[in-house]
């Protein structure tokens, strides 16, 4: 599991039993919005269980006994019980995710492992549904300044127009480049570094 992709979401109630006046904790396991699902461990100092199922629950009576085995809840109850706390979460379209591709030397070719990559992050934009999409331009610092921002510039309109051809519209691409002014690795002039030779992709 990569942790960059997996955001856990547990809710938490305290309420009545019907009928029996008993003070609870619900607790439940949801999927994160790209529907990734984690684990939780609920301790008690009676014992433990796990969830690990979108959906599933634990109660806890008493702190000193075990959670209760975890149970299924359905979709009307999730709401019924948790309806506010969800509509209180921020919207999680402003949350970002970020890809680097890396270039080889002078040119606005891709490096073998970047060429690799760049399927998933199309997947990536696709699933999210994201439209706003920023890709920046950097060199390394070999070359003049001026010589270098126009290389940044086509290896950032590269990537848009690889981007384009693998069906990400064209309005939800803004392009920018930065030359050799914003490096990964900090270098002396004329030092060639692989890690400055670099778009960035932020969508959101």
């Amino acid at each position: 599991m990569e942790p960059r992709k997996t955001l856990l979401i547990a809710l938490t109630l305290l309420f009545l039993l019907t009928g029996c006046g008993v003070k609870r904790d619900l607790i439940v396991l949801l999927p994160d919005p790209d529907g990734k699902v984690g684990a939780i461990q609920v301790t008690t100092k009676g014992g433990s269980q796990i969830l690990d199922k979108s959906g599933y629950g634990v109660e806890v009576e008493d702190f000193n006994i075990r959670p209760i085995t975890p149970r299924s809840t359905s979709e009307d109850e999730i709401k019924a019980v948790f309806g506010a706390a969800l509509a209180a979460q921020p919207e999680q379209t402003t949350r970002f995710i970020s890809f680097l591709l890396f270039f080889e030397s002078d040119t606005t070719e891709l490096t073998h492992k970047s060429k690799e990559l760049l399927p998933e992050i199309v997947r990536t934009i696709r699933n999210r549904m994201a439209k706003e999409i920023y890709l920046v331009g950097h060199t390394d610092r070999v070359g003049t300044e001026q010589y270098n921002l126009k290389l940044s510039s086509r290896r950032a309109y590269y990537v848009r127009d690889l981007l384009v051809s693998s069906g990400i519209k064209s309005s939800y691409l803004d392009v920018s480049f930065r030359g050799e002014s914003m490096p990964l690795v900090y270098t002396e002039d004329e030092v060639a570094e692989p890690l400055n030779r670099r778009v960035e992709i932020i969508s959101r």
